[in-house]
């Protein structure tokens, strides 16, 4: 498999309001000591820091593979127990069933979006033992425990022009996304998910994105902003399932497949300078980004409904929604415009603006 990747990173910086400004190429990183580290192999990329892992041997059936087998093949889920809950095994029965063709394994294209973040800023209202009210994020977060794992699988919602007026960087933008960390009790967030937007005159655009934020400080590589993946094409209807994982306390690993149309990535990330890596909490996640208003106006959205939505942590733990907080999004003036429910392994997200 080849290891070169095309990596398109904007020749002019969006405007931030952090005070230090990350350099593209300037992340300092012992290459050779972090790949040591991993227990599967992985190949470096042009973005410092990131590195792609290669699809696993045809001949490996996940359903049966050791444990040993599937981590060296970087796939770092565990084979659920008999006592584990029916959700989990649910969840590894749906993974085991996928067919994930060699041939559809991309080698993501990445573009750093400098600017753009989706950390939750500052902490929402509470409105009661377990829902808030906020700018920014809407939908479910489990905010107790440690996590090491997260995942879900959704239909990329339709977008549309809202009632209400865009927002200052132009447009109305969201993102659907799934996370570790960044609820409250970390100021890092490890997540992956499609920016939904649209523009002024009603044009929607849709794509997929990472990022490992992390406080913004001299030597911060690119992808504590949102980074592009511009050759893994997604619109709206289509049904994408996505994984974040901390690996030990050394990296994280993202893993996004398409299932409409097959393609599917894993990358390995060198956690960012000021990471904590803690997974103090787990989230799923319809967002609008960059702190929401003034900057961010949410657009009117079709639900968005995670499936298979499960955290996974050491000793055998898990969560779902259903076990955590809920968060909706307001308006500056106080209109909610947004609607959670969650179910057991499941979390909808509706528009009501």
């Amino acid at each position: 498999m080849s290891d070169t990747v095309k990596v398109n990173i904007p020749q002019t910086p969006v405007a931030t309001p952090v005070p230090i400004t990350p350099q593209p190429g300037k992340f300092i990183l012992d290459q050779g000591a972090f790949l040591q580290k991993l227990p599967f192999q992985a190949h470096p990329t042009p973005l410092p820091g990131v590195f792609t892992v290669p699809a696993p041997p045809s001949t490996l059936i996940l359903a049966t593979a050791s444990q040993s087998d599937l981590i060296k093949a970087g796939i770092m889920f565990r084979q659920p127990t008999a006592q584990d809950p029916p959700g989990v095994q649910a969840a590894w029965k749906a993974f085991t069933s996928q067919h994930f063709d060699p041939a559809k394994r991309i080698i993501p294209e990445m573009a750093p979006q400098v600017g753009v973040t989706h950390n939750l800023k500052t902490p929402p209202t509470q409105v009661s033992n377990t829902s808030y009210n906020g700018t920014v994020w809407s939908g479910a977060g489990t905010k107790t425990g440690t996590w090491t794992t997260c995942i879900g699988t959704w239909v990329i919602p339709t977008v549309s022009k809202p009632s209400e007026a865009q927002g200052t960087e132009g447009g109305w933008n969201s993102s659907s996304w799934v996370g570790l960390d960044g609820f409250f009790y970390t100021n890092d967030v490890l997540q992956a998910g499609i920016q939904q937007h649209v523009n002024a005159a009603g044009v929607a655009n849709y794509v997929a994105w990472y990022e490992w934020y992390a406080p913004i400080q001299a030597g911060s590589p690119s992808y504590v902003y949102q980074t592009n993946i511009t050759n893994f094409p997604v619109s709206p209807g289509q049904t994408v399932s996505c994984s974040v994982q901390y690996v030990a306390n050394h990296a994280g690993s993202i893993s996004f497949s398409n299932q409409t149309t097959g393609q599917h990535f894993t990358i390995t990330l060198a956690p960012p300078p000021g990471a904590t890596n803690s997974g103090g909490s787990c989230e799923w996640i319809m967002e609008a980004p960059d702190g929401g208003e003034p900057k961010s106006s949410l657009p009117k959205f079709t639900p968005v409904v995670f499936t298979t939505a499960l955290a996974c942590g050491p000793n055998n733990t898990s969560t779902n929604p259903a076990t955590g907080d809920t968060l909706n999004i307001t308006t500056s003036s106080g209109k909610v415009l947004t609607k959670v429910t969650t179910g057991s392994d499941t979390c909808t997200i509706s528009f009501i603006g």
